[in-house]
């Protein structure tokens, strides 16, 4: 028999920080009006689980929020463990809100939702023992009215967001397990891989339970099939449920982040604008742009993989967004030089002098475009759910200044006159409010401007360099604020002609 498994409640679960990007980040919100060291570890327990509510961006070009609203309801009225409630975002015009009220509509305790998230075994109340000839295997910790399965990291990072579980992600099961069988699940942390169809009483690594589902097949084809559903889940241990939207509705709504919502209503794009998304896979925000110039534009979509950009081109297609041209070109080397003596050309002329087959792979004049969407690779540090950090003080600084050369080509890119907008997905100042300043100082053409009284958000950090009303036009989301979000950061320039 190996060792022990550490078998923790979501609850139990601490998301542990290296100490120096700890330090890193109590410096920063030092200037908030509480003990930082619980503001900091405040911000890492609520990245342990989802936002409360589900945000569901309405495709204006395919449906209407009405419609999307009316769909949903009948959608979530055949969930059986818990009731929805579906309404319009308050402020956000094209935002629709899912919300979980946390009720079961069965004879499922009610009790029982609200408390898997202290649980690291489902609760037994009938004491069911399905390994009568297991003795010890209440001792390991796992539980003995359910067969378990393990699902990696990421699997189950998913798996709080809502999403079942596909084959490919679970690593580990118990021996016996049928289709049609409630199974409790489990999410490995250890560092160290385990072989894929590994039995549970061979497991001694780190898990931590995430709730129950119902399995769609025998054990053995977990790790027979390539592809497919292995588990459908019922409960999440999560302080609120979140419903599975799987396939659901996707080429009317989106699901998105409310901070991610937000940024291209900040950017305001108007039809016939000239607009350029910098790194746009997997293209959600693309699709927004387009969504709200109703495909009367041209918007040109760019990212440096042509395998994520072919899967992006894939859909926008299945959205509709007729006005998206995807580029496999890293942006940081899309300024082109005008030759002495060549004239200048605009992003539609380019286009439509280039070749057509396939991806194009060009490049663009300085003060191109009305509008320049800027979200850049970040270290992700505001992503919810998160179950393990793996980054260094070390690598926060590179990004930064990886970051720097997208700016510098985005302020060039951008017509005078027009409208940049820079956001991030993670709590780092370094990346966020540093990165407003070095804008502000670097290129004294860009002027930081309001962003509309709409959009929610937090003021900026103001130790970082910026005046007190220079923190009051950006829009940082703390993911331990009222608000419930992502972390994230977004700031918007003009500039000046």
């Amino acid at each position: 028999m190996n060792d022990k498994p550490d078998i923790l409640s979501l609850n139990e679960l601490k998301i542990h920080l290296p100490q120096d990007v700890h330090n890193q980040l109590e410096t920063q919100y030092a200037i908030l009006n509480d003990d930082t060291s619980k503001h900091i570890d405040k911000i890492l327990k609520s990245m342990k689980t989802s936002p409360a509510v589900t945000c569901c961006r309405v495709n204006l070009l395919t449906s209407s929020v009405d419609e999307v609203i009316e769909e949903l309801k009948v959608h979530l009225s055949t969930i059986e463990e818990c009731d929805f409630n579906v309404h319009r975002h308050e402020t956000i015009s094209d935002l629709v809100i899912i919300r979980a009220n946390n009720k079961s509509k069965t004879d499922i305790d009610d009790s029982d939702i609200e408390s898997l998230y202290n649980c690291s075994i489902p609760p037994n109340k009938e004491c069911i023992n399905l390994f009568p000839n297991w003795s010890k295997r209440s001792e390991l910790g796992w539980p003995m009215s359910h067969r378990s399965i393990i699902v990696d990291r990421y699997c189950g990072e998913a798996v709080l967001r809502g999403s079942h579980i596909f084959v490919k992600g679970i690593l580990a099961a118990d021996s016996g397990i049928v289709e049609q069988e409630e199974v409790a699940i489990y999410a490995h942390l250890s560092s160290k891989s385990i072989p894929r169809g590994l039995v549970i009483e061979k497991y001694s690594g780190t898990c931590v339970f995430l709730g129950l589902g119902t399995s769609n097949c025998k054990r053995s084809d977990y790790f027979a099939q390539s592809s497919g559903i292995g588990v459908t889940v019922t409960k999440i241990a999560g302080p609120s449920q979140q419903p599975s939207l799987n396939s659901i509705l996707t080429t009317k709504m989106m699901l998105q982040n409310l901070p991610s919502v937000c940024v291209a209503h900040a950017l305001d794009p108007q039809p016939g604008d000239a607009i350029l998304d910098m790194c746009a896979a997997p293209g959600g925000k693309t699709t927004h742009l387009a969504s709200l110039i109703s495909n009367e534009g041209l918007i040109i979509a760019c990212d440096k993989s042509k395998k994520k950009m072919a899967t992006t081109r894939d859909f926008f297609q299945s959205q509709g967004a007729s006005c998206i041209v995807p580029l496999a070109l890293d942006s940081t080397k899309a300024l082109l030089e005008l030759p002495e003596g060549q004239c200048w050309m605009s992003p539609k002329d380019i286009i439509e002098t280039a070749s057509t087959s396939g991806l194009l792979d060009i490049g663009f004049y300085a003060n191109s475009f009305d509008k320049v969407l800027l979200d850049p690779p970040c270290s992700a540090l505001g992503l919810r759910p998160k179950l393990h950090v793996e980054l260094t003080s070390k690598e926060l600084s590179k990004m930064a200044d990886y970051q720097k050369r997208f700016v510098n080509n985005a302020v060039h890119l951008l017509k005078p006159g027009g409208t940049m907008t820079y956001s991030t997905c993670t709590i780092n100042a370094c990346e966020n409010e540093d990165m407003v300043k070095y804008i502000l100082e670097t290129f004294p053409c860009m002027k930081l401007v309001p962003i509309q009284s709409e959009i929610p958000g937090l003021n900026g950090l103001s130790n970082r360099g910026l005046s007190r009303e220079e923190c009051q036009l950006v829009r940082r989301f703390d993911p331990s604020g009222e608000l419930d979000t992502m972390g994230f950061f977004l700031a918007k320039f003009i500039k000046s002609s």
